[in-house]
């Protein structure tokens, strides 16, 4: 899995992804595995493949953590798919505060895309009261806060 991933091989990583999720599935491992195959089936263009991987790490993983970012990918991926309710959705679970910043940006970027332009700002605005105020990331926040006319 690990030789497929720095590949970037998708199809080498199939039968490694398959079999440790298979066979592993309540191991810390598989939900990383997932997440790393779901990674390389999105950048081959396997959209579809991927969200069921993540999904599978929703479903599935023991660790919030896991299911944090599997649920921020996943609403990435359905937002690039103009499903905009369902990212939505997936992004109103319940999280470790360390996500709130990027789960509002986020959130922010798919109200901005549905045309939701004052919803979108005051995720926004959100987002950027969750970042840590050294994080450089704000800086990018910021910028789309500006875009929209800045704050109101």
């Amino acid at each position: 899995m690990s030789q497929a991933a720095r590949e970037k091989d998708a199809a080498k990583a199939k039968d490694p992804a398959t079999q440790i999720v298979d066979r592993f599935g309540r191991t810390a491992y598989a939900p990383r595995a997932a997440l790393l195959y779901a990674k390389l089936l999105y950048d081959a263009g396997d959209k579809a493949g991927a969200r069921s991987q993540l999904q599978w790490v929703v479903d599935h993983a023991s660790e919030d953590e896991l299911k944090a970012v599997a649920r921020f990918r996943l609403a990435q991926a359905l937002l690039d798919d103009k499903q905009y309710d369902d990212a939505l959705r997936m992004l109103d679970a319940k999280t470790d505060e360390a996500f709130a910043g990027i789960y509002a940006d986020l959130r922010g970027d798919i109200l901005l895309a549905a045309g939701k332009h004052d919803e979108a700002r005051a995720a926004y605005q959100t987002a950027l009261a969750k970042i840590d105020p050294k994080s450089p990331y704000r800086n990018f926040i910021q910028v789309k806060i500006d875009a929209l006319g800045g704050p109101q």
